[in-house]
């Protein structure tokens, strides 16, 4: 059965303002906080704070949203403006997502330390992705991979090793190299069997260390997990760590294109039927750089594991 986490359907709040106006977002909130539109009719969004701010200046930059720090009237005053209304839902992924960080701090001077901070991390998340949203296929990548990062590596190689393997998404690269190998993490729906999707000729290529694929077999489940669930579980490893290993954790999860803390619309849950492990090497089903030809200049192939029992090995003796 599918499960999806939902969030209410996106309303746009700024619909039936009008120019120059503002609207209370919620009454009951400690904060003084607006939905607006500017004289120009630009969406926008309006956190009026209970004293002044020590420090009016503000370096972030958010791509398509003009963000104005300033004291006024013996208070401080945050906007956000919108410059294209044809981003509005993007923006009110932003907004929404600042109105949560300051329903969760009473304190006026906790409250704008943490919106600068989230502020700044939707700056580093909007330089490299133009959307919130994640589909079902890139769910259960990420999925996958947090499952090895969590259950096999982790235990094994310890906390910090672990995530200092993890490469994020790039496809030119394996999911996670270690000093003595590298490992591809694969994800496939169980009901349509073992097929997993190379999308690049190094994926599958090592020239210094062996290299293992290890695929993940999932189906959509109501007593499964998500990620949010477990990036909150590897959260609560990495806070016994240090705070750097949580920030370079969150800068893993930007680049992947998952903003951490963010409530996303759809949030699949899974379950793992299964794990399969197999060694990458000599005649393994796979495009290699080098035997490429120079005018292909990219490739993606779909690789039936249930061929490739012979290369399958148990997964305690890949780490």
């Amino acid at each position: 059965m599918k499960m999806k986490v939902m969030t209410d359907k996106l309303v746009n709040p700024w619909l039936n303002m009008k120019p120059d106006s503002i609207r209370r977002i919620d009454s009951e909130m400690n904060h003084d906080l607006f939905w607006m539109i500017d004289q120009d009719g630009n969406y926008g969004f309006y956190l009026k704070t209970s004293e002044e701010f020590k420090n009016i200046e503000i370096d972030i930059r958010l791509r398509g949203i003009s963000v104005v720090k300033r004291n006024h009237g013996n208070a401080g005053e945050l906007f956000l403006i919108l410059n294209r209304q044809n981003d509005w839902e993007l923006f009110l992924s932003v907004c929404n997502d600042i109105i949560s960080v300051c329903a969760t701090h009473i304190n006026n001077e906790k409250m704008v330390v943490a919106v600068e901070n989230r502020l700044k991390r939707w700056q580093v998340f909007l330089m490299q992705n133009t959307e919130v949203s994640l589909s079902l296929i890139m769910q259960m990548g990420l999925f996958a991979e947090l499952m090895f990062l969590k259950d096999m590596l982790m235990p094994r190689k310890g906390v910090s090793a672990a995530l200092t393997s993890w490469g994020g998404p790039e496809a030119d690269r394996q999911d996670f190299s270690l000093p003595e190998l590298s490992v591809e993490i694969k994800s496939y729906k169980t009901s349509r069997g073992p097929q997993v999707t190379v999308s690049s000729t190094h994926q599958l290529f090592s020239e210094s260390k062996p290299l293992y694929l290890i695929a993940y077999g999932l189906t959509e489940a109501e007593n499964g997990k998500s990620i949010a669930d477990l990036i909150n579980e590897l959260d609560l490893i990495l806070s016994e760590e240090s705070v750097d290993m949580i920030h370079s954790f969150e800068q893993k999860l930007i680049e992947f294109g998952y903003m951490p803390g963010m409530t996303y619309e759809t949030m699949y849950k899974f379950v793992i039927d299964g794990i399969r492990g197999f060694i990458v090497e000599n005649d393994f089903p796979r495009i290699l750089p080098h035997l490429t030809p120079s005018e292909i200049i990219s490739v993606n192939y779909t690789i039936d594991l249930q061929l490739c029992t012979r290369f399958e090995i148990i997964l305690n003796d890949i780490i």
